[in-house]
């Protein structure tokens, strides 16, 4: 199962090092963060850059809960497990886990998805994983070669950034 540790907006780096040197791998499996791939315009040309997916957030798989979170407890700086009430703390759901797993690769990276532009700035994915997406896109920013998705995650809607590349322009 996956849970989500919550930490300060760009210390996620530092505080999953710091999960993966001392908490044994007994208790944690994988400790990880969600990243995404956009590009991004430098001097005229568009360059690939990977960013954090969940900003403040690290994700830890385990089957042994109770152990990790006496294991996190000895971390210094870690704020708290989410989900957390008296002496347990919860996984992410199975649809949670399922949208962060079909959105990235085995390394937990979000690919740039592919798109064709028709009339009216409407899109098609052509592919990446926002193909075959079903869910509320409330932003198209061309200029920014991103979109913008709402998701239900930890029992909340999210708004998550998801890079996008033209391959073409079509006009029915």
């Amino acid at each position: 199962m996956w849970y989500v540790i919550q930490t300060l907006g760009g210390k996620e780096e530092e505080t999953a090092d710091m999960i993966r040197r001392r908490v044994s791998s007994y208790y944690v499996e994988d400790c990880f963060i969600p990243k995404r791939e956009r590009l991004k315009k430098f001097h005229g040309v568009w360059n690939r850059e990977e960013e954090i997916l969940f900003r403040g957030y690290v994700f830890a798989a385990s089957e042994r809960p109770d152990g990790l979170y006496q294991e996190l407890k000895q971390i210094p700086r870690l704020t708290k497990l989410l989900g957390r009430e008296d002496e347990y703390f919860f996984a992410l759901n199975q649809e949670e886990e399922e949208l962060v797993r079909g959105i990235g690769d085995e390394k937990h990276k979000t690919s740039i998805s592919r798109i064709e532009v028709g009339e009216g700035k409407k899109i098609r994915v052509v592919e990446g994983p926002l193909k075959g997406y079903v869910g509320d896109v409330v932003k198209v920013n061309l200029h920014k070669r991103e979109v913008v998705v709402r998701v239900e995650f930890m029992g909340r809607p999210m708004e998550l950034k998801m890079g996008v590349e033209m391959v073409s322009n079509k006009r029915n």
